[in-house]
């Protein structure tokens, strides 16, 4: 399985914002998108996973995500946004379960046995098992960052769109995170291998989760290969126009 964009481009208004964009994610690969604030990260993230409006193509084995239903692209791609607009009275157990609903079909209401039990096993492997009677509104920005995780996870769907999946993480769950994320990677979801793609800013977190870098720079690719070679001090100054190995080297 392979997603596939071809001259994509994505407009808000009469701003467009990529600009002719080719890029081919497989199976069992794992991409870091990364590049400043405002060069289109998430813009791309939204579009491969057809939430927004595109000229182009996007393709999933060959199918425009634009002409798919809903349900029949959720079953492959589950994507976690970096903010949320969830605020109806759920508890963390409805959240996480309405993961299972997204690729499913469930009613809320009415999960299997199974899907429960799968949800169950996702607040636990993002530690929040004894969170999940609290409702959303009580929790910190850190608890409810693993809740939208472990929904995400629950969806079941071999593809993981991550956009800033560290926010509000303490680094004790900055490192958990990465080695959940890798251990999903390592394994399948009804035949195909996980794929991950994720948008970070610690760039160091995005080398311990990522294998292949694709940098964004105004609208348009200005790297796409191996993560070592993408995040020399060279490059970096490139994507960033700032020193950011020193930086770094700093803190």
């Amino acid at each position: 399985m392979e997603i596939t964009a071809k001259n994509l481009r994505v407009s808000y208004g009469k701003t467009e914002i990529l600009h002719g964009i080719d890029l081919k994610i497989g199976s069992g690969e794992k991409v870091f998108i990364g590049g400043s604030n405002g060069s289109g990260k998430t813009t791309l993230l939204r579009a491969l996973a057809g939430i927004i409006p595109h000229e182009g193509e996007v393709l999933i084995d060959g199918r425009e995500v634009s002409s798919m239903k809903r349900k029949d692209v959720a079953r492959l791609i589950a994507i976690m946004p970096q903010t949320t607009d969830i605020y109806f009275p759920y508890t963390v157990n409805e959240t996480v379960l309405l993961g299972t609903y997204a690729s499913a079909g469930n009613s809320l209401f009415g999960v299997s046995a199974a899907d429960t039990a799968y949800a169950g096993k996702c607040m636990e492997e993002c530690g929040i098992t004894d969170l999940k009677d609290r409702h959303l509104d009580e929790l910190s920005g850190g608890q409810l960052q693993r809740v939208l995780l472990a929904r995400t996870f629950a969806q079941r769907s071999p593809f993981l769109f991550l956009d800033e999946p560290g926010n509000n993480l303490d680094i004790k769950y900055k490192a958990e995170l990465c080695d959940r994320l890798n251990l999903w990677a390592g394994s399948g979801t009804d035949g195909i291998d996980n794929t991950l793609v994720g948008v970070f800013h610690d760039l160091g977190q995005a080398r311990r989760c990522c294998s292949r870098a694709v940098f964004l720079k105004e609208g348009q690719i200005v790297f796409d290969g191996d993560i070592i070679d993408g995040t020399t001090p060279k490059m970096l100054l490139k994507v960033y126009d700032f020193d950011v190995a020193s930086y770094i080297d700093c803190k």
